[in-house]
This record gives structure tokens, sequence and C-alpha cells, in this order.
């Protein structure tokens, strides 16, 4: 039996959600098709272990506030915590301490190299400007960046912005700040999994992500934090705010149908008409947002004779994430910690290792070889500090996220043998920041970039559908062509981590991707000739 819809989501990730929510509360009626048995992508719940559940990703604090506003996401049972630090960061001295208390942060980072306080905040600061005057917004369709360049050119900015846009990370982080630890701090931030060398032009611009975001208005609660720390950890870990977006669609009328790919998105001439899932099912709307892959939404476009149609099947950019879960029989206990800092405080922060600006030099560049690298940068949290029910009761639930292991391996395979081995390597450098991890550790989950793909459909495991740096980001995500959520096909949208403003855990381009549906849905607007937009 064909069904008919306003508007049909392929792909129940958090994006695709989030685009479906926003048009379900305009009174769309809404069908999300998922290919998996759960939604949320890589934020979705899954469990690792037998009773452990975690999602692939690992950044709360980076979902935008103004989404979760806008959702009421609060009526749907997600509730936050805000712990106090919010951050360890591991060196060799003395771990890091991210408190919530400027004075206290200011204090750490003198003891680096006195006056770098001073120094790191004059840094955040002329970025934040520097964000207020792109006149950029997260919610609407970037510029090119042959546009910002001509719109700074002039400004009292354009020195900083060459600085940041066209020069280095390096270049930046040596002329703005004298400590290796201070470096490695913006370091892992502004790099965050992409395989790009802090020596390449346009390294820096992961870190106007955050000020632009501040700029377009969000209403963030870590703008008073010098290390832009987390505003708070959902209850149940990201997983609960997945779940959430889920309730209120529902609420709303939407409909979710969990293990039904989608092969085909159906045109008629010019026009999307719906989708056919694998076992056959038809479904007919005048509107499909895609929120999977570019790539992927290009093989679904069967017979399309759109030239244009061979930009979504440009070769994946690879991934180099290690997914790594940890079930502990305890609480392990953190090396160095100040006075006045319990092990169970510092358990309830995010917990980081990169120990120097160096280190993550040597990762990445391991990376682009095609090595797994010994030097893991690795992201990690002990869940059930905040949220006790993701795993067995009395039970410790850590998850990791390391980098970088290349999907694509200059010798051999991700076999087992490997995985293992370099799961072990990044436990050792956990042992750093806990001494004694290994004596708490009942039983682990070591995933490869290979068999994340295969869990996540992600391909080559690239959590962001493609890198994200200046070439792929300023009006050019995924390409010139389809850069506003819009395609040469009437009614076809692209809501996906590649699309503006791209990853991470945001959900941005979900929010982008169902209000250019409603704004066309009042213009009506004319049809796009691909060959046009790509010259």
């Amino acid at each position: 039996m064909t069904q008919r819809y306003d508007a049909i989501v392929v792909g129940g990730g958090h994006n695709g959600l989030v685009a479906a929510s926003y048009l379900a509360r305009a009174g769309e009626s809404v069908l999300v098709l998922e290919a998996r048995d759960i939604v949320g992508g890589p934020a979705g719940a899954f469990e690792f272990l037998p009773g452990y559940r975690t999602s692939f990703a690992n950044s709360p604090g980076s979902f935008e506030r103004r989404v979760l506003t806008d959702l009421e996401l609060h009526k749907y049972g997600l509730e936050f915590i805000r712990p106090d630090p919010t951050l360890v960061h591991a060196f060799p001295s003395n771990p890091f301490i991210g408190y919530r208390d400027r004075r206290l942060v200011h204090d750490q980072l003198n003891r680096f190299v006195p006056g770098e306080a001073d120094r790191y905040q004059e840094l955040l600061a002329s970025l934040e400007e520097l964000g207020r005057q792109l006149g950029v917004s997260l919610f609407s369709p970037s510029p090119t960046i042959e546009a910002l360049d001509e719109r700074m050119a002039n400004s009292g900015h354009a020195s900083l912005y060459q600085r940041v846009f066209h020069g280095s990370l390096a270049d930046l982080l040596d002329e703005s700040l004298k400590s290796t630890e201070a470096k490695a701090l913006l370091g892992m931030i502004a790099l965050n999994g992409n395989m790009l060398p802090p020596t390449q032009s346009g390294s820096a611009v992961g870190l106007m992500l955050r000020p632009i975001s501040m700029a377009s208005g969000s209403d963030f609660e870590v703008t008073a934090s010098p290390l832009r720390g987390s505003s708070g950890l959902p209850v149940g870990g990201i997983g609960a705010i997945v779940d959430a977006i889920a309730a209120g669609l529902r609420a709303h009328g939407g409909e979710i149908i969990c293990s039904a790919p989608v092969t085909r998105i159906l045109h008629d001439g010019d026009r999307v008409s719906g989708v056919v899932t694998e076992s056959g099912d038809e479904y007919i709307a005048p509107v499909v947002i895609s929120a999977i892959d570019p790539q992927l939404t290009g093989s679904l476009l069967v017979d399309d004779p759109t030239p244009t149609s061979d930009l979504l099947s440009e070769e994946a950019d690879s991934g180099s994430a290690f997914k790594i879960v940890l079930a502990l029989d305890g609480q392990p206990e953190y090396a160095d910690l100040p006075d006045g800092l319990s092990t169970a405080q510092a358990c309830a922060a995010q917990f980081r290792i990169a120990p120097s600006f160096e280190y993550i030099e040597q990762s990445i560049s391991d990376g682009l070889a095609g090595r797994p690298t010994s030097s893991p940068i690795i992201w990690g949290l002990l869940l059930s500090e905040t949220s006790p029910h993701l795993a067995p009761k009395g039970r410790g639930l850590l998850s990791i996220n390391a980098w970088h292991a290349p999907y694509e391996l200059a010798e051999g395979e991700w076999d087992e043998s490997r995985t293992e081995t370099f799961g072990q390597v990044c436990i050792d450098q956990v042992s750093t920041l806990m001494p004694r991890i290994r004596d708490y550790i009942i039983d682990h989950r070591f995933m490869s970039p290979v068999e994340v793909e295969s869990i996540t459909r992600l391909p080559k495991a690239n959590i962001t559908h493609g890198d994200m740096t200046l070439e792929s980001l300023f009006g050019n995500r995924p390409n010139r062509g389809l850069h506003d959520y819009r395609t040469w096909l009437r009614g076809l949208y692209l809501g996906c981590a590649g699309s503006w403003p791209g990853g991470y855990f945001t959900g941005v381009p979900g929010f982008g991707a169902s209000h250019a549906v409603l704004a066309d849905k009042v213009s009506a607007r004319p049809l796009r000739v691909g060959a046009d937009d790509v010259d």
C-alpha cells in the first residue's frame, strides 16, 4: 500500500530527527525512515557490552542550545547536570582542571608560563570579535570563502582574518601563546578528529566554530568560560537527547519507522516524488530531506539524468576515529589531582589526553601516513558517574573516542589483532591519567573504523560526512551547487552533517534543511538548474 506524507526524512540520525521535528511542529505530516533498528545514528544509544549502553559520539556539550529550546526537549524527559570541573586534561606534570571558576583556570594557565592566562584570554576574545565581524550565521547558508575574503579585506580585522582563515593553526598559536600545554588545549578543539596538519593553511578555522555560533545568537551558558567548557551533561548521555527529540516528534504527529533502509529516491522529471524502501514499500511525498551522507544520497538517485547528481557521488573522506568502551569495577583514581578536588568530581568531568601540541602533530602525521598512531588523541567520559543506569548496578561505564586510527591503512587491514593492539595503546595513554585503570577493567570493546562503519553505516566511518576543513565548509558543503540545503530536484533537500555547518553533534543541519523547506513552501521557489550553480 502506498502511503502519502507532506515530507519524508531519509535517515533517523539526530539531524534527521531535528529536521522532522521542526516540520511536524509546523503542521506537516512527516515520516522518518531509518535503516538501523535504532534512531540517532552515532548519537543513538547502543549496547556495546551486555548491560552497557552509550553512543559512538561523545560530545554532548556541542548540541545547539537554540535547537534544544525550540523543540522544548525538557518536556520529553531531557535533564542536564552541571559538573564542576567540566574537564580534566592530562599533562606530564599535573592534569589541567577545567573549573567553572575563571580565576582557578587562570592560575593554572599562568603556572605553565607566567602571563599565559592573559594571552589565552586575549586570543579567545579576538576570535569572538572576529566571529561577530564575519557576518556568518550557523542558522543561514554560509557565504563562500571568496565572499568572506572580499568582505574582510578592508575591515579592521583583516590581519586576524588572514591569520585564522589562510594561515596555519601552528603559526597562530605560536604567535599568541608560549606554552605547549595551552596550545594543546586549543589544538584539540581546532582539529577535533580531522587529519589536517596544524601547519597547513586553513587549519585554524576549527577555532571559529564556537565564536560563529555565539555570533549567531546561540544562548551559550559557556560564553563566560575561558575554556568554552560543557554547559552541562544530559542524564543518559547523548542518547537521551536523541530519545527526547524522537519523543517530541511523535508527540507532534511525526512517524518513525526503523529497520527500513531506503533504496531509491523517486523523482518525476525535475521534482522529487517519494522513496522506496528495501522491502519494496513506497512512500509518496513532495518533499524528501536526506539526512544521510551525501555520497549515499547520490547512490539513491537511480536513473537521474541530471549531471550534477555526480556531485553526490564523490569519494568519501576517510575517518580515523576508534571507539573504546570499558566496563569497570569501581571508580578509578586520577593521578596528581589538586587539593580540594575529589576523585568523584574528576570522574564526572570529560577527560582529554594530548600532552603537548607536538604530540597532536605526531598523531595526525601517523594518521596521514596510514599508520595507527602510537600517540592517540583521546576524549573520554565516565558516563556512569552522571548516568548510573547506563551500566549494571555498581559498575562503571567509560566511553572513549581515540584518534588517529585511519580507516585506510598503508599496510595490512583492521583485523582482530590490530584492533586489540591499538586499543591497548590507548589504554596505556589513559593510564597516564588513571594509573590503575587496568585493575578496574572487567570487560572491554574495541572498535576499529571498519567496524564503526559496518554498524553505523557511515561511509569510511567519517562521523562528519566529510572533512571539516576551510575548503569544505564556507559556501562549499557538500559543494558549491548544494551549499544551501537545496538540490537540483524540486523538493529534495540535504539535512546531514555533510551540509552547512557540518558536524559535530549540533542539530543545525537539520534545522537548516527544515527551514529551507518551510521557506520554499511559502515562496514556491523556482527550479534550481544544477549546471548553472556549480560553474
